[in-house]
């Protein structure tokens, strides 16, 4: 099961952006059992993400990978005494002024991956800060090879219906697709004194293989959406939406 959890929150006149990210992770380890948090804290790949967006509305999301995450960090966050929280590191009150909830199957996913139409082109945003690392470096740059390795390397990790992750996939995958355009922007996104380099916006990428490939690319850009994409995406960053079917321009 993937789940998404959207709530609209406003405080007492404090700023809420995303710099609090990071810190909305300890407000959702606060109301879920301690015995899971301590699984989660064991575990290397996180089976839910969670970010701040701000807008007209200040929205805190939380998505599930997986049934149990589900159970364990959406149901608790659902209930109707779930109302209000503190961030208490800044001392900022939070109070929760709706809820919306959706949820997918993974067999769907599935389903529109064997009959479903694949698009060749695609448009992607990166709602929060994304990073990759790789040899002890921060990559700040969307690079094809570490996007699809990321999102492979999380769907195998939650998933126990398909195993993703595939060398030989991944470079065919790299051969033929890239990135046709882009309107992105460098930032940092900081973390417990430490500001990770990073980037935020828009790409548009084009897949040149065949439509398996096209629909395969697909279901890791959907998934995506709920794993989040990158390094520290429990903590808010690496928010990933597809945006619309891209146009060759």
């Amino acid at each position: 099961m993937l789940a998404e959890l959207k709530m609209k929150i406003e405080t007492d006149g404090e700023k809420l952006d995303y710099r609090q990210s990071s810190n909305m992770q300890g407000v959702l380890m606060e109301h879920i059992r301690t015995e899971y948090a301590e699984k989660l804290h064991e575990q290397g790949i996180k089976p839910y993400s969670q970010y701040l967006l701000n807008g007209a509305e200040n929205e805190w999301v939380v998505k599930t990978c997986t049934a149990e995450a589900y159970q364990e960090l959406i149901l608790p966050l659902m209930d109707s005494g779930f109302t209000s929280f503190m961030i208490e590191k800044k001392d900022i009150h939070v109070t929760v002024k709706e809820k919306r909830l959706n949820t997918i199957k993974k067999k769907d996913l599935l389903e529109d991956f064997y009959s479903g139409e694949g698009s060749h082109y695609l448009n992607l945003e990166f709602l929060t800060a994304a990073s990759f690392k790789s040899n002890g470096k921060y990559v700040i740059m969307p690079e094809m090879r570490y996007i699809y390795q990321s999102l492979m390397n999380k769907y195998s990790a939650l998933s126990d219906s398909m195993e993703m992750y595939d060398g030989r996939t991944l470079e065919q995958l790299v051969d033929n697709s890239g990135i046709i355009r882009y309107r992105l922007r460098s930032t940092c996104f900081p973390l417990e004194g430490v500001k990770i380099p990073s980037f935020i916006g828009e790409i548009g990428i084009r897949i040149n293989g065949t439509d398996t490939m096209a629909r395969y690319v697909k279901l890791l850009m959907r998934f995506g959406e709920y794993s989040g994409v990158g390094i520290k995406t429990a903590m808010g960053m690496g928010a990933l939406k597809i945006k619309e079917k891209g146009k060759d321009t």
